[in-house]
């Protein structure tokens, strides 16, 4: 692989995590932002028309918890990216594949329907009735977009990834047997195992070069 070859491969490796991590990152806040405000009854079991009213707001991660942990998911699919290779790497990419769809596939959902099931659910918890009036929030967008961003990102690894870095590679021990002689093989050569194998023994006369 030429030098630009390997360059190459490196940006798309450092492109991909970041885009993995930013957009796990920006799920989770999207998640954490008000999605809806209904009105709710004061006093649990009341009725809107009867008793006093107040605002209560609701998160996406209120809404549907689950969906909100694909944004931990997905971050911790870019950690192992890094410290995984070839076929382990597209599994890791695989997961973060999936919290991507699924975190985004639920905020489209709740653009399609204001979320009234999972608002119907909640409220319900609340002991206020199924239905309430609701304002919808725009906020459902920053976990779509890093929902989208980990899902691309996820792709990418999946088809390119085994042939990226991994984490360390390079202060990887060599392996034995690699080319390398043990002490003991020096020590029975009559040298020195400590001395700089680089050193051209014949140029200096001063060193023994060892038994012929």
């Amino acid at each position: 692989m030429t030098d630009a070859a390997i360059g190459g491969s490196r940006r798309a490796y450092l492109t991909a995590l970041v885009a993995l991590a930013a957009g796990a990152a920006l799920a989770l806040v999207g998640y954490g932002l008000v999605w809806v405000t209904a009105e709710v009854p004061l006093l649990p079991g009341a009725d809107l028309l009867d008793g006093a009213t107040r605002v209560q707001e609701f998160t996406g991660r209120d809404l549907y918890p689950g969906a909100a942990a694909t944004g931990w998911l997905a971050l911790a699919s870019a950690g192992a990216v890094i410290a995984t290779r070839s076929w382990w790497r597209t599994a890791v990419a695989a997961i973060g594949l999936v919290a991507g769809v699924t975190g985004g596939t639920v905020a489209v959902v709740f653009a399609a329907t204001s979320g009234a099931a999972a608002i119907a659910g909640v409220t319900a918890d609340l002991g206020g009735p199924a239905t309430v009036p609701t304002t919808a929030s725009p906020n459902w967008l920053v976990a779509l977009a890093g929902a989208l961003a980990v899902t691309i990102a996820a792709l990418w690894t999946i088809v390119r990834g085994r042939e990226w870095p991994a984490m360390g590679s390079r202060y990887e021990r060599p392996r034995p047997g690699a080319g390398q002689a043990s002490a003991w093989d020096i020590l029975d050569r009559g040298e020195d195992p400590t001395a700089d194998p680089t050193t051209d023994r014949k140029a200096d006369p001063t060193i023994d070069p060892g038994p012929p």
